[in-house]
């Protein structure tokens, strides 16, 4: 299981000690009756019946509520010798549960009123008080339960009476015939449970026929090879990482006079000695359709597989941590350390010889920042022998000149290659004698002469007159002895200047407005979002061949988009009027985690995550914005982008930027916002960073007299310090005790049930279940009550921790099942990997360990899916499971990987949740040579932490 932090084993020993007179193995005095009158076949049969029903009702919480029902009839069934009302009250419990269950079943989330929801998240607060009496009473010594009966008969008249008033709020009778209701009741849900099976009868023959027709989990024989190999590419167990990997595009279908540069380049490739490549040259000149041709050529197809030719599109990368983060998104990995450059360099170690290619290199060698760090990226890779750069890049020298490069310094294409570039786009072209002084006026440019020709197209001149035009504003930009960026420059102004694009002067602002959109985007995006009011010009800069597509992506080429991009042409206004798309974009899409949009918003945001960013970071410094009204859409902007990022990826760039523009402006909720979502986004990462950050939010709140803020900042600043050390725990308590002082200010009982649960947290830690265990009770039916689900479905997994550490394992399963449920349902993909590694240490706790093995591979594959590490406790309980199987070996690699994972250099220092797992770990290395070893003191301490008594004690017990 996982903690906030390392819990105070003292204070669970003191709290621990007072507990005296417990039933058997319940380490918390919770009492384990027998099965009493459901000892019989048919009862036991029933009650199997009953619980499969109640599971599939839409309620959270109604499968613990009659868990709890259970518990406490099975409870008076062994105290009524002793105490006279424990009839009457098993009697009331039945009829209420049965009565609940009959009236409930095969009901949709949206037939059982809000009123239901409620009366049920009542009743299991009172269920857990009840069985807790129970307990409390079946825990007295015989002579204790004669001398107290009294006592005890008011006690359970007191729970009657509770009953009573729950019979009352569902409107069920209390005098009724038990007998005959029972009866009628069992008949109905059992009825019921038939037909549900008969309907389900074809779907369990299709299961069993693709558990035939598919291998077993023993049958695949699942090893720590797998397990690594999906952790380095990116793709699950036993399937290849192609379709995870950016591949090569096709090639441009016009493309002429490469053909000895090509097979010369494929030589190089599938050569004996490791070159890398690098096309050198000005924009325009084909060094992008170059390398796509050599990388589809038949030779290099047939010597590296699909996956091991990888496409790294570097416009989109103008710094090095866009650069890292384009090279993982390209190779489909997952990070395991938190340093991504280091997942990068590791997936390349292990894999076969692999081609990247790097198209236009100059985005990030060419940053304002950070050339010295994208240089010892590329001398990194070099130090991988089986890996080749491809590297396209607007320069005269390749980056890192002393490494082993090939390279070419594309020239321009031969008079006949341009001639046949320039008739393929404009087959009319070939008429008249000045088609040859015009292209090499133009110097053979391969995209000056597509532009050209398309520029006679749409003007009808010839190629006299096309020559004449170039000239003229040749002689207008440098006079006499133009070089090739400036002779691509004059091609292209005079397609920006043409005489279609001053009629429709909404084509170059559209043409702005594309430049700035790095990873291009579609039509139904461009037209909804980025340029509504401009989108009649589209169709004048795709004939203008100014704009590019490929599919359903509208984009400019790189070389154009410089040129546009350029401060002396670029339209500032149109500059600003993107920034605000971006921020509205972002806006209509803010669902909330608990919104059932907020799914599919998610997915649109990630979508155009690369342009949005790029977008926002253009925004100039906050005083050069005069409008307060934009100010505020903008800092909304960045919020909801860094929220998103927080919630999907490690970077916090947008925010970083953000606190940097408007670092002048005395505005303490502005500030306050951003300092929170900082901190928010660090916690994941660096929680002390976090905590400084959330603090400093924390006073601009505080500052406003924002009490919302400050509250919700609060139990943030909680979280954060939680995991840092021991002694916060009482510091903990206090500002969650601020915080509801806040929330009664405010009179918001959402938030007020927030703190319930993060004092249920707190009291877990202390190892105090029961009072945690209260405390979760009564946040749970509020926040159902205002749909607060990201809350709720926290509440749920720390009941699954609450009930694990207290040995109810199928509570605990329950909780946990019905929080993986609720985080599937709001989108929460960490959450979800989160409750599989609990539920593989629930599986683990009961003695099935494929059942471990498979849930913790699975939270493996969701962290994965994400670019995240995965969880500590989910590789260290795969090699108990391991273990736990025989395959001994595997169970040490999984060990080992996990205890390098903490050892490497750049790993952060380890908590002290860490730090005990890396003991635990330590200790399982040793008894795989040795099962008669017994942990000393201090690993025993540190299995309690990790582990419940009950789960200890299996794990210490060699397999048969």
């Amino acid at each position: 299981m996982r903690f906030p932090c390392a819990p105070s084993l003292a204070a669970r020993d003191a709290y621990m000690k007072a507990q005296t007179g417990n039933l058997t193995t319940d380490v918390n005095g919770v009492a384990k009756p027998t099965r009493g009158e459901y000892a019989g076949e048919a009862a036991k049969e029933f009650l199997t019946i009953l619980e499969a029903v109640a599971v599939a009702v839409p309620v959270p919480g109604f499968g613990i509520v009659v868990k709890l029902a259970l518990n406490i009839i099975k409870a008076c069934e062994e105290s009524h010798a002793t105490l006279e009302r424990a009839q009457e009250l098993k009697d009331r419990t039945k009829v209420l549960v049965l009565t609940l269950v009959d009236k409930l079943k095969g009901k949709t989330e949206g037939e059982i009123g809000a009123q239901m929801v409620r009366d049920i998240g009542t009743l299991q607060i009172a269920f857990h008080i009840i069985e807790a009496q129970l307990s409390e009473i079946a825990a007295q010594r015989q002579w204790r339960l004669i001398l107290f009966k009294s006592l005890n008969e008011d006690k359970v008249r007191r729970c009657v009476a509770k009953l009573n008033t729950s019979l009352e709020s569902f409107e069920l009778a209390r005098n009724i015939e038990h007998t005959t209701m029972f009866t009628k009741l069992e008949q109905q849900i059992a009825t019921f449970y038939a037909h549900q099976q008969q309907n389900t009868q074809t779907l369990n023959e299709v299961h069993a026929w693709q558990q035939q027709n598919t291998r077993t989990l023993n049958d695949m024989q699942l090893s720590i090879v797998d397990v690594r190999a999906m952790l380095a590419q990116g793709s699950p167990a036993h399937s290849t990482s192609s379709q995870m990997r950016a591949l090569i595009p096709a090639n441009t279908h016009i493309f002429h006079g490469r053909d000895t540069l090509v097979a010369e380049l494929v030589g190089v490739l599938i050569g004996s000695s490791r070159r890398h490549i690098c096309l050198l040259g000005p924009g325009g000149m084909g060094k992008t359709s170059t390398s796509q041709a050599v990388m589809n050529h038949p030779d290099v197809e047939a010597h590296f597989a699909e996956h091991l030719r990888v496409w790294v599109p570097c416009v989109k990368a103008p710094s090095t941590a866009l650069l890292i983060d384009t090279l993982c998104t390209s190779l489909g990995i997952s990070t395991k350390s938190g340093n991504p450059l280091s997942d990068i360099l590791s997936v390349l170690r292990t894999s076969p010889p692999i081609v990247l290619v790097l198209d236009n290199f100059e985005t990030p060698w060419s940053a304002a920042e950070g050339q010295s760090e994208v240089e010892q990226v590329v001398r990194d890779i070099n130090q991988i022998p089986h890996v080749t750069l491809f590297v396209t890049i607007r320069s005269s020298s390749p980056p890192c000149e002393d490494l082993p490069w090939h390279c070419v310094d594309l020239p321009a294409v031969d008079a006949t290659a341009a001639r046949d570039i320039y008739i393929s786009w404009y087959p009319k072209g070939n008429e008249g004698p000045g088609l040859p002084g015009l292209l090499e006026l133009i110097g053979n440019m391969p995209l000056a002469v597509m532009l050209m020709a398309k520029f006679a197209a749409l003007t009808g001149l010839s190629a006299e007159d096309v020559a004449e035009k170039y000239k003229a504003l040749g002689t207008v930009v440098m006079g006499q002895g133009l070089d090739a960026k400036t002779s691509m420059d004059i091609c292209i102004g005079l397609s920006v200047n043409s005489p279609r694009m001053a009629a429709h002067p909404e084509a170059f602002e559209l043409l702005c407005a594309i430049a700035m959109l790095p990873a291009g985007t579609s039509y139904e995006i461009l037209f909804k979002w980025w340029a509504r009011d401009l989108i009649g010009g589209l169709g004048v800069l795709k004939d203008t061949s100014l704009v590019a597509q490929n599919g359903s992506t509208i984009f400019v080429l790189p070389v154009i988009q410089r040129y546009i991009l350029h401060d002396s042409r670029f339209s500032k206004q149109v500059g600003m009027s993107m920034i605000e798309s971006a921020c509205r974009f972002l806006e209509a899409h803010a669902s909330d985690i608990n919104d059932e949009l907020y799914k599919s918003h998610s997915a649109a945001v990630s979508a155009e995550e690369g342009n949005l960013e790029a977008v926002l970071l253009t925004t100039p410094d906050s005083r050069a914005i005069q409008d307060s009204s934009l100010l505020h859409i903008i800092r909304d902007g960045f919020l909801l982008l860094a929220r998103h990022q927080r919630n999907h990826s490690a970077r916090v760039n947008i925010i970083e930027r953000a606190l940097h523009l408007v670092r002048h402006i005395d505005d303490n909720i502005l500030q306050g916002d951003l300092l929170f979502s900082y901190g928010e986004s660090l916690n994941r990462a660096d929680r002390n960073n976090g905590r400084k950050q959330l603090e400093a939010a924390l006073g601009h709140f505080s500052s406003a007299s924002d009490r919302v803020r400050a509250a919700k900042c609060r139990l943030n600043l909680v979280y954060a310090m939680a995991g840092l050390a021991d002694e916060t725990l009482e510091r903990c308590q206090e500002i969650i005790m601020d915080a509801q002082a806040d929330c009664e200010a405010t009179g918001d009982e959402g938030l007020a049930a927030r703190c319930l649960v993060s004092l249920g947290i707190l009291h877990f830690m202390l190892r105090k279940y029961p009072t945690a265990l209260d405390l979760l009770t009564q946040a749970e039916p509020v926040l159902a009550r205002v749909k607060d689900w990201e809350y709720h479905a926290e509440c749920s997994r720390v009941s699954s921790w609450v009930h694990y550490y207290m040995g109810q394992y199928d509570l605990a399963y329950a909780c946990a099942a019905s929080a993986l449920e609720e985080y599937d349902r709001i989108g929460d993909a960490q959450g979800c990997a989160g409750m599989h590694n609990d539920i593989g240490d629930i599986f683990s706790a009961r003695g099935d360990f494929e059942g471990s093995l498979r849930s913790h591979l699975r939270s493996l594959e969701i962290r994965k899916s994400l670019r995240l590490p995965p969880l500590p406790g989910a590789l260290r309980g795969m090699g108990l499971a391991w273990a736990k199987l025989g395959k001994v070996e595997d169970a040490r690699q999984a060990f080992e990987e996990l205890l390098q994972r903490f050892a490497r250099p750049d790993a952060p220092a380890p908590s002290p949740v860490d730090q005990s797992g890396i003991v635990c770990t330590q200790l399982f290395l040793r008894r795989l040579e040795d099962l008669t070893l017994k942990p000393t003191q201090e690993e025993y301490d540190a299995l309690r932490v990790w582990y419940s008594d009950n789960h200890i004690e299996e794990i210490l017990t060699p397999a048969p």
